[in-house]
């Protein structure tokens, strides 16, 4: 019966980040690892922009502001 956002709620906003930087610095020293002829300290700036996309997107995502939403209406 609060206003406020739920625990779900809270826990999933933003919550992007994290994951992909670490599959983004693992995938990095993976192929360093293969020896593809690459290693992190020549790819360390795709973890930049990978960081960059992630926010980009975060951005663009459609916000629920919390008015009208179907979410616990009718409670």
């Amino acid at each position: 019966m609060s206003n406020g956002p739920t625990r779900t709620q809270t826990r999933h906003q933003g919550g992007l980040m994290g994951p992909v930087v670490l599959i983004t610095i693992g995938a990095l020293f993976l192929v360093g690892k293969l020896g593809l002829g690459y290693g992190f300290n020549q790819l360390w700036p795709v973890l930049l922009i990978v960081i960059g996309l992630v926010k980009l997107f975060e951005f663009m995502r459609p916000r629920d502001n919390g008015s009208g939403s179907s979410q616990g209406e009718g409670r």
